[in-house]
């Protein structure tokens, strides 16, 4: 007679399964990369198969069965070729009235809001694992919600009265807006919309992230030849200078300070020479000014960190160097207070 050995699944219930399939199991994840996957209500091979994109028959022959009989709780092999570890999960469907946007290139969450009609809050609601505000991904896929709320996880249906109380929501409005009409619509994992919660506890993770992201990093190192401020020219005269003057070699890489798109690629009858500007999310711009080479061109995005000229000592400068500027609301600051 065969030990029942209880192992917790994800759903919460204990189930009992004989050690013969465990040391099964145990003996395919030696062989090729597979993941496993709950039988659920509903389930059929022919769907199981389609939603991991893989053949019927590639399920069968995995789970050596004898046709497409499969029951609810059967534990399944999903072949899935390259390693990837865990157990295979399907990405929860979105709740009702939901639709569904991938971030194209050149797209930007205020365009994304603008395009919809809905606010950045009610963004952040339907997607409140975004990891940034400003550098998402291109094919990154957003939720896009009838309204403002709160999209949560329910991790089993007998926690739904539990989650709209923690959340201070209605539950007839909860019921109304997800399509819930009998407790058989509850499903563990699935995914409700919760009207009119904030999601507070987003838009603050959101925030910091932000605030890192938006930090400067020094476009090159050298020695700091001028600074940020009024400066004596000599022969009782004077200027404001608009940035930070920074000493280094001929042919020096310079990088971008923040990830932004180019505005200007080019020369500058202004004094500057060779000038590269840099538009970043928010607004703000940074200027590169004396290159010697620029290897950028309006238009074109760049990362953080990215090359985008060399260090020369074009237009009017006594010396290579970069003059570096920093610009927020239209008007040029001290640049050393958010460079790190």
């Amino acid at each position: 007679m065969e030990t029942p050995v209880h192992v917790r699944m994800r759903e919460g219930a204990w189930r009992v399964v004989p050690v013969v399939l465990l040391v099964a199991l145990l003996a395919l994840a030696q062989a090729d990369s597979y993941g496993l996957r709950t039988v659920q209500t509903g389930d059929s091979v022919g769907s199981i198969a389609s939603r991991y994109r893989v053949g019927s028959a590639s399920v069968i022959e995995a789970n050596q069965l004898a046709g497409t009989l499969i029951r609810p709780g059967d534990v399944l092999r999903i072949p899935l070729g390259d390693a990837t570890g865990g157990i295979v999960e399907a990405a929860p469907e979105p709740p009702f009235g939901f639709r569904r946007h991938v971030l194209a290139s050149g797209e930007t969450l205020s365009g994304i809001v603008a395009r919809y009609g809905i606010t950045l809050d009610a963004l952040v609601g339907a997607n409140p694992d975004l990891s940034s505000l400003d550098r998402l991904p291109v094919g990154v896929e957003l939720l896009i919600p009838p309204g403002e709320g709160l999209v949560v996880q329910l991790e089993h249906p007998s926690l739904l009265l539990e989650v709209v109380a923690a959340y201070g929501a209605d539950p007839m409005a909860v019921a109304r807006v997800n399509g819930l009409r009998t407790p058989f619509d509850l499903r563990a994992g699935m995914l409700l919309f919760l009207p009119d919660v904030e999601p507070t506890a987003a838009l603050e993770r959101l925030a910091k992230v932000r605030e890192a992201e938006n930090r400067y990093v020094w476009p090159v190192h050298g020695r700091l030849t001028s600074y940020f401020g009024r400066r004596n020219l000599g022969m009782g005269t004077a200027a404001f200078h608009r940035g930070i003057d920074v000493a280094a070699p001929t042919g020096t890489p310079i990088v971008a300070a923040r990830s932004g798109t180019v505005t200007f690629a080019g020369w500058s009858a202004r004094g500057y020479g060779n000038l590269v500007r840099i538009r970043h999310p928010g607004g703000a711009e940074t200027w590169y000014a004396h290159a010697s080479r620029i290897l950028v061109s309006v238009g074109q995005h760049v990362s953080q960190g990215q090359t985008i000229a060399l260090v020369g000592s074009t237009g009017l400068s006594t010396g290579p160097h970069l003059h570096f500027e920093l610009h927020v609301g239209g008007r040029a600051i001290d640049p050393l207070h958010e460079l790190r």
